[in-house]
């Protein structure tokens, strides 16, 4: 295990000077030499151990969110309006978060030939543009993400080398070093769970072994240059046929994992400690109909098969998935096994979760009780109950067109999503919208 594990850690790092600038293109430069990350021996020599025997799952509660209040009249919200970018065409853009109140955004601008531009800039709490737009590299593959690391961002992607990284800043130069994850390849992307770790790295949950039928977990890309570009966690051990991950740091310096079991269709979690050392899995969810088992297929809709899992402010996380168009969330404890009964959040799909205090906030698209495709956000306790009300976030007239982003800043928060420039064409705007957390009912 351990060799293998070795030879899956491996990293090439392809520290490229990007030419930035509004519509420059960003192209590839020389590539350092592979290095490897240390195992950690508690998990490469830890015997398995059994899976702890479910308890009885309880059925979701409630009915979810059936009221939403507009955002535009609710004047404490102190709500800000802004574009991100115009004429858009393709689908991938995204928000992260800062401690001052800013945000970056990443959105992907077409090219010719099947291309696209990753672009990038930075909004402040009003919404407004702070650092001008400029392009990081270029792909041609989904996966486009940003994340809060310290005090800049991360952007993620995967192209045709697999899984890449920069960490742009609010001035153009100098530009942007892109690094490259060289064990992940663009055909597991669809497989590949990425999160904010400790320190401003981040933390990957990757498809591991001849079979894939495991999931190596490891942080990547450090702020600070001194520390080792990839560094081993733990491979799971209890594990069949995982699929759709997702993955949490915790505030005990360990890593929350949960993900899909292709064979059952059942929904299963566990974690490691700070040694990375594996603990029991446990079962989250069961198919107990058409919806749920959907869920875990490739035919799901809308790619609402992924998980979405935050750690929460107390000790555990937050689980959320979908059963067909049902939103439904479950708390776990500190070792991953679940706390209460689930519950129903609502009705819509395209969700994204951020944590806030000792609970979380979550974005979606669905029905406001006037129309369809509208941007809604509710806050979720520690237990994952939905508050009695929630937020509809636009103005209620255009349908959302791709999945929402949402990122919390200090004391605002910030929900991006793209919808048509005008009635009948098809070139989009994205949207951001940021208000004060505090006034979320």
């Amino acid at each position: 295990m351990a060799l293998s594990l070795l030879v899956f850690f491996g990293i090439s790092c392809d520290r490229s000077a990007s030419r930035s600038g509004g519509a420059a293109t960003a192209a590839p430069g020389s590539s350092e030499p592979k290095a490897h990350a240390e195992v950690p021996a508690s998990s490469a020599q830890a015997e398995p151990a059994a899976a702890t025997a479910p308890a009885e799952l309880e059925p979701p509660r409630g009915t979810g969110v059936q009221e939403f209040v507009p955002l535009s009249t609710l004047a404490a919200c102190k709500a800000k309006s802004g574009d991100i970018a115009t004429y858009i065409l393709r689908e991938g853009m995204g928000i992260a978060g800062r401690a001052d109140g800013s945000f970056g955004a990443v959105w992907l601008v077409d090219l010719k030939g099947g291309d696209a531009q990753i672009a990038f800039a930075g909004f402040d709490s009003d919404a407004r543009q702070i650092a001008r737009a400029r392009a990081i590299s270029i792909t041609r593959e989904p996966g486009l993400r940003i994340f809060s690391t310290g005090d800049a961002s991360t952007v993620t992607w995967f192209d045709a080398e697999g899984l890449a990284y920069a960490r742009p800043r609010w001035e153009t130069n100098p530009p942007a070093e892109i690094s490259r994850v060289g064990a992940i390849g663009k055909d597991v992307s669809e497989h590949v769970a990425l999160a904010p770790a400790p320190g401003g790295a981040l933390v990957a949950a990757a498809p591991f072994g001849a079979e894939r039928n495991q999931l190596g977990v490891f942080q990547f890309a450090p702020v600070d240059p001194a520390q080792p570009q990839l560094k081993a966690v733990g491979v799971t051990r209890h594990t069949k046929k995982p699929r759709w991950p997702a993955v949490a740091a915790d505030a005990s310096g360990g890593y929350l994992v949960a993900w899909h079991e292709e064979d059952d269709g059942s929904i299963r979690a566990s974690r490691f400690d700070a040694s990375g050392r594996e603990g029991s899995a446990h079962l989250v969810a069961r198919p107990q109909s058409g919806d749920r088992s959907a869920v875990a297929t490739q035919e799901a809709p809308d790619k609402d098969h992924r998980l979405g899992l935050v750690a929460t402010g107390g000790a555990g996380a937050l689980l959320l998935w979908n059963e067909g168009s049902t939103l439904i969330a479950r708390a776990l404890d500190a070792e991953a096994r679940p706390r209460g009964a689930p519950w129903v959040i609502g009705k819509g799909k395209w969700r994204a979760v951020a944590p806030s205090g000792d609970g979380a906030l979550v974005a979606w698209v669905g029905h406001d009780g006037k129309a369809e495709g509208q941007p809604l956000l509710v806050k979720l306790a520690a237990d994952g109950a939905p508050s009695a009300r929630g937020l509809r976030v636009s103005d209620g007239v255009n349908p959302v067109k791709d999945p929402p982003s949402l990122a919390v800043a200090g004391e605002r928060v910030g929900v991006a999503w793209t919808e048509a420039m005008s009635p009948g064409v098809s070139t989009k705007r994205a949207v951001l919208r940021v208000l004060e957390r505090a006034c979320i009912p």
